[in-house]
């Protein structure tokens, strides 16, 4: 995804981290594949078969390591045989990170993808914010697009009512073995198929993400004083925060419920939800590890090591490359390399790897590893087919011809080479290709991989190393959340409030407008407002699907 915004980064991890993740993602319904039993039943995800004719310099696995590559193939592959479709239109809903690009009439690049594709592909581009508005005009207009990207964080109601009488269950052709008539989604693990399953039913092609998740990203120059950003327990932490705060530095952004999010790794808090022994579940939040992580971070801020500003800053991370800030959560580990990079080529982030505190082992949460799914509307066996085909295409990996077709556009027009041999987009590529990348890549693309034109200057080699070796660690102590591929009409009505509530009790209390002997009875007060309804229907979904 290029171009995210830091409300979008938000979106996808702070809120996602209170639990939306791809349990908001609700399901569409049945088709002529799999009824009755069969639709109840245990879903088979689809194999995972690795593309073999690409050979990354670092390996990635089933567990989320991402591919990592050192330079960019001088002969590339061809992944497609042929072009997928059968000449009709086709439609697409899906969100654009950037600017739009050029409309399709005038726009060449678009006319040569849609040659590619053998479909005349038009495309109804949301932005961020407003996708929720765009999506929900879309579905009102009555006549669904072909293809619909759904995102798991957005707001989106009634989506499970609306898929499951307009959108095909594609798990008879995807499922299992049968994944690999459409190889580059076989090339997907389990992890990303796992979001794009509900009620025991695979409804989409996954649109994958790096799969770890929220990590403290720091400013080397401001943390060398102080040893570096590593810490092995919250004391070290605390005295290498105050160490370095002093003048204009601070230690810590002031997004406090992000601070949270990271801490809670440290004492151990589930990942977003914890699967007690007899099956129920017990939301992150209201566990008594995360209330002592938000007792640390309630520490942190009293020794004055946050940033004194809007526990909303949009600014944070410039302020980091600055110097101003010291460390700032971030997404994913590469994020966190890849934004201090943009912002100052010579500056090589350093990434705080969860340490043990509270006499708990550390868990890093993983991320879901997509944002959202595309969606394929009812429709015959073939056209159904014929557009996982579309979407096959669309998810050619890092070192293909189509990849770099969807990417780059035509060399010497839309894109040169650089000296490092990576394509760079002209003024007619960020016209034509940029917006209308982003757009196909929100609706499907190839696993993320660590890639040295990710990261700004000279460095980039040594950056997917650094960065490779972090995810190796993280690796090490990493959980998933057991609701992921599970759906609770409770969790879309009421989790949108909920988060926000909890969010302002977080900055209330490590403001000192409230006390932290508030947490637990705002936490009761939701169990009767919601909360123990979304459970229940997890553990539900989870008894009857799992």
């Amino acid at each position: 995804m290029t171009g995210m915004s830091r409300r979008t980064f938000l979106g996808l991890s702070t809120a996602v981290a209170a639990g939306a993740a791809a349990t908001a993602l609700a399901g569409c319904g049945s088709s002529t594949a799999a009824k009755g039993e069969a639709a109840s039943g245990k879903v088979k995800l689809p194999s995972y078969v690795p593309n073999t004719s690409i050979k990354p310099d670092l390996p990635p696995n089933a567990k989320g390591l991402s591919a990592g590559y050192l330079s960019y193939p001088k002969e590339l592959i061809q992944s497609v045989s042929k072009a997928p479709g059968d000449g009709s239109k086709v439609t697409l809903l899906t969100e654009i990170w950037t600017q739009p690009p050029l409309p399709k009439g005038s726009n060449e690049h678009w006319q040569k993808v849609n040659k590619a594709l053998g479909v005349d592909l038009s495309a109804i581009l949301g932005t961020d914010p407003g996708y929720d508005e765009k999506f929900s005009a879309t579905v009102a207009g009555g006549d669904l697009p072909d293809l619909m990207w759904i995102p798991p964080n957005q707001g989106i109601q009634h989506v499970a009512q609306l898929l499951e009488s307009k959108c095909a269950d594609i798990t008879d052709l995807v499922s299992g073995d049968a994944v690999k008539d459409y190889p580059n989604l076989a090339a997907m693990t389990p992890a990303h198929w796992k979001t794009a399953v509900v009620n025991g039913k695979i409804w989409g092609a996954p649109s994958p993400y790096p799969a770890f998740g929220q990590v403290y990203g720091g400013n080397p120059e401001v943390w060398e004083k102080a040893g570096g950003l590593s810490a092995g327990s919250p004391d070290e932490f605390l005295a290498k925060c105050k160490e370095v705060t002093g003048g204009k530095v601070w230690a810590l952004e002031p997004i406090y419920v992000n601070a949270v999010s990271v801490m809670s790794q440290c004492f151990g808090a589930p990942n977003k939800w914890r699967q007690n022994k007899d099956g129920s579940l017990t939301f992150w939040q209201e566990t008594d590890e995360y209330l002592a992580a938000l007792d640390f971070v309630l520490k942190l801020k009293k020794a004055g090591v946050f940033y004194p500003g809007d526990p909303k800053m949009a600014d944070a991370y410039l302020k980091m490359a600055q110097g101003s800030i010291g460390a700032a959560v971030f997404a994913n580990p590469s994020g966190a390399r890849a934004n201090l990079r943009t912002n100052d080529p010579s500056l090589a982030a350093e990434i705080l790897i969860p340490f043990a505190a509270g006499g708990r082992q550390p868990n890093h949460h993983y991320h879901l590893g997509t944002i959202g799914y595309t969606a394929i509307k009812k429709g015959s066996e073939e056209r159904v087919r014929m557009l996982l085909g579309v979407l096959d295409y669309l998810a050619a990996p890092f070192g293909t011809k189509e990849r770099e077709l969807l990417e780059f556009g035509t060399e010497g027009v839309d894109f040169t080479y650089d000296k490092q041999g990576f394509p760079q987009r002209t003024d007619r590529g960020k016209q034509q290709v940029e917006g209308f990348y982003s757009g196909l890549a929100t609706a499907t693309t190839a696993p993320f991989a660590l890639l040295p034109s990710t990261f700004a200057g000279s460095h980039g080699p040594q950056d997917v190393k650094d960065i490779y070796a972090v995810e190796q660690k993280l690796t090490e102590t990493a959980i998933t959340n057991p609701t992921v591929g599970h759906y609770s009409d409770a969790y879309t009505e009421h989790y949108g409030r909920m988060s926000t509530e909890a969010t302002d009790l977080v900055n209330d209390i490590v403001s000192g407008r409230r006390k932290t002997g508030e947490w637990k009875s705002f936490w009761t007060e939701w169990r009767s407002q919601g909360l123990d309804r979304m459970a229940r229907e997890f553990q539900k979904s989870i008894e009857k699907n799992a």
